[in-house]
């Protein structure tokens, strides 16, 4: 609960970027990704993110979890940076 804590506490500073309704979104207890990014983020050395969004930091009607993970230095790759980690080949 800490590490979302931190997470919903990031979104909440970033009010004067993002639309209300990117943070309402965000912040939605029925939407996942803040607390993906929490869970990744209380063992940030032993979990990663994997997601197919592509940041858009300037984007201001959502919040992208790879923009999420940049500022609170959350570990996330793509689903084929995961698959070349994993060595897996088609």
């Amino acid at each position: 609960m800490l590490a979302y804590e931190h997470v919903i506490s990031w979104a909440v500073s970033k009010s004067k970027h993002f639309m209300k309704n990117a943070l309402n979104e965000f912040l939605d207890a029925e939407e996942a990704d803040a607390f993906l990014v929490a869970y990744t983020l209380a063992d940030n050395k032993n979990r990663i993110i994997v997601t197919h969004e592509i940041s858009q930091p300037t984007r201001k009607n959502k919040i992208k979890i790879p923009d999420t993970c940049i500022d609170l230095n959350v570990r996330y790759v793509n689903a084929m940076d995961m698959f070349r980690q994993l060595k897996e080949s088609f």
